[in-house]
């Protein structure tokens, strides 16, 4: 049977991407950290902890992939995918965030969520241009990691 994008282990494949892409940019940053504070090989260790959290999100990527029923995407696809999400990004998930910070008198965190929203405003727009030049056409629509960007977020 097919893992596709509405079976359970979909869903566990795209929360598993999604945990081990988190724990590796957590990583890098913990190496930052104690790379800073003078434990260069405790630093090296996160850094090559990091790398295979990397390499596990590619395998959970890979078999969504592979049994995913858009699984013949093509760059065409992937650029209106990116699209889609920093669209979304921009107009709901990030506006949402700030509101909330805001909210809750946290108006520099806010300030940062506004300031995401534009950059991924811009990444669309850039993303729309290169796509625009690839298919001569304009129409944004979804592809196949579409499932992955909706399951992404805190747990």
């Amino acid at each position: 049977m097919a893992a596709n994008a509405v079976s359970r282990t979909a869903a566990n494949l795209a929360h598993a991407f999604c945990n081990e892409t988190r724990d590796a940019r957590r990583y890098l940053a913990l190496a930052a950290v104690a790379e800073r504070d003078g434990h260069d090989r405790l630093a090296a260790l996160f850094r090559s902890l990091a790398q295979r959290r990397d390499a596990n999100a590619e395998g959970h990527l890979d078999a969504l992939s592979a049994h995913d029923e858009s699984g013949d995407a093509d760059t065409a696809d992937n650029l209106r995918t990116a699209i889609a999400g920093a669209l979304h990004d921009d107009a709901d998930l990030y506006p949402g965030m700030a509101r909330t910070a805001r909210d809750e008198g946290f108006d520099d965190i806010a300030d940062w969520f506004e300031t995401v929203a534009k950059s991924r405003r811009s990444h669309a727009q850039r993303f729309q241009r290169v796509l625009d030049r690839l298919t001569q056409s304009s129409v944004v629509g979804f592809g196949t990691l579409d499932s992955i960007s909706a399951k992404c977020g805190p747990r």
